[in-house]
């Protein structure tokens, strides 16, 4: 393998498990600003995947969730657990794979696979503070609760008995001004039926919105206004041949699984806080959409929707995967019929067609704004890229975009070669007027030199480079994080 894939795969297959401990500030590179003492970095992200010599498919591993707190002298403290759903005991225990997934057979034999318990939930995707707790979200099943302490895993997450035992979408929003989160069962079936829920700051539900939208979709994240909940069209079909082939235990599901091309782009825009129907937008080209950044209601009767779009997406291959004996190849998505690229999307009130706009050439993914802001206007996103414009992800490089001055070209920093950037999130300055003061925060994986740094970054000249850096063993790649201030953790 290449020096890339070498570096590669030992990221996406590293197990340090569970951990607790302190990092002295002689050990931090450069110095953390002071401000953000007493604050966290969340994450999650899959923490073992090769299991009883068995690669699972990296949406299938199990999820790792991490804490890194920045002290008051100077230095960090670092805590990782593992989300105890019933898959990883089992898998624990046994020492090899139980429970089939997605993308993972527990074994060469149909009948072995046939007769393997499932869903898998790792809850392996996103990490949300709540409620005096952490929810762990997959959207496979019902998101899992943490000790905000510990880590130590609670149990599933119900909110006081409101989720069903249903798939809960991985990504949840949070309306600031309402404080309230924001979340959605979805049930795969057709027509698509949604179902979005509103929970204030003691976890009880306290808004309830159901949609049904024609059709098979895939849906992995939304965002909401103050007038609209958004989601992508991502028009989806399943080969009989392969589900028969999946069902059977001789495939996965995720083989089956099609992106619907006859199709053009689509949101659709649900009625927040009032009745009315599901509005369906067209789009000027296809998309396919994973990741959204943000929306705003730009006036009473236009919303803004920022995302990143692929014109079209095959399954199979993610983070490289090639099956449960293969390395892990990096150069596959680069094959791809069209890489992600970030798109701003105006739909008006008087219109079922969005205007479109393209506000950055880069490929990118994993877009990111300020954490008090989702639902209302930014002045820039933050996104995982890659150096080479030209090629697709993993990612090297951390991306800003203006949305204010367009003429701004995209910023971007470069970690170099064998070295793999996560999402970056935005740390505000305590009591900071201005929406663009304050650090960007990402961790960077370097597989070569088999080291992670939680990396800091002025957003103002992030071309620069990290003004500080905590240096880690090597952990598995995250998907997802949070920036927690020490003001949220007291409130």
């Amino acid at each position: 393998m290449s020096v890339r894939a070498d570096a590669w795969n030992a990221v996406m297959t590293a197990e340090p498990g569970e951990q607790t401990f302190d990092i002295p500030a002689s050990a931090i590179e450069g110095e953390l600003p002071r401000e953000l003492a007493g604050g966290r970095h969340l994450q999650n992200g899959p923490g073992w995947t090769k299991i009883g010599g068995r690669l699972a498919h990296p949406f299938d591993g199990h999820g790792l969730v991490r804490s890194l707190t920045f002290t008051n002298d100077g230095g960090a403290s670092y805590r990782a657990r593992f989300v105890k759903t019933p898959a990883y005991v089992d898998e624990k225990a046994a020492g090899h794979l139980v429970h089939k997934g997605l993308g993972t057979n527990i074994s060469n034999s149909p009948l072995s696979n046939i007769r393997a318990p499932g869903p898998r939930n790792v809850s392996n995707t996103t990490i949300q503070p709540w409620a005096g707790r952490l929810i762990s979200g997959w959207e496979g099943g019902r998101p899992y609760a943490l000790d905000a302490q510990s880590l130590e895993t609670i149990g599933e997450e119900t909110f006081g008995g409101a989720l069903p035992d249903a798939a809960f979408l991985a990504h949840m929003r949070i309306d600031t001004s309402a404080d309230r989160l924001i979340g959605c069962n979805l049930y795969r079936e057709s027509p698509s039926r949604f179902v979005f829920r509103e929970f204030d700051a003691t976890g009880k539900q306290v808004a309830e919105r159901e949609a049904t939208i024609p059709g098979m979709h895939f849906e992995h994240d939304f965002v909401a206004t103050p007038r609209w909940y958004v989601l992508a069209g991502n028009p989806m079909k399943a080969s009989l041949p392969k589900f028969a082939k999946a069902m059977l235990g001789f495939g996965s599901l995720i083989q089956a699984l099609h992106t619907d091309d006859s199709k053009g782009g689509e949101l659709y825009l649900i009625p927040r806080g009032r009745p009315g129907p599901v509005r369906t937008i067209r789009l000027p080209q296809r998309a396919f959409v994973i990741h959204f950044a943000n929306a705003h209601d730009v006036d009473e009767s236009t919303c803004a929707v920022e995302l990143c779009a692929f014109e079209s997406f095959e399954f199979g291959a993610e983070f490289g995967f090639q099956g449960p004996r293969l390395p892990l190849d990096p150069e596959l998505p680069d094959n791809r019929s069209s890489f992600q690229k970030l798109y701003r999307a105006t739909v008006r009130d008087d219109s079922d067609e969005a205007q479109w706009e393209q506000l950055s050439d880069y490929g990118m993914d994993f877009p990111r704004v300020h954490p008090a802001q989702e639902g209302q206007a930014v002045p820039a996103i933050y996104a995982s890229t890659r150096s080479n414009g030209s090629k697709s992800d993993p990612f090297d490089a951390i991306a800003r975009v203006d949305t204010v001055d367009r003429s701004r070209p995209t910023e971007v920093w470069s970690a170099g070669e064998g070295q793999f950037v996560g999402e970056p999130v935005f740390a505000p300055r305590p009591d900071a007027r201005d929406l663009d003061d304050g650090w960007v925060v990402a961790a960077v994986y370097d597989g070569a030199a088999m080291n992670t740094k939680l990396c800091v970054f002025d957003p103002k000249a992030l071309a620069k480079g990290p003004i500080a850096a905590v240096p880690l063993p090597l952990q598995p790649y995250g998907f997802h994080g949070f920036w927690q201030g020490a003001a949220a953790q007291e409130a």
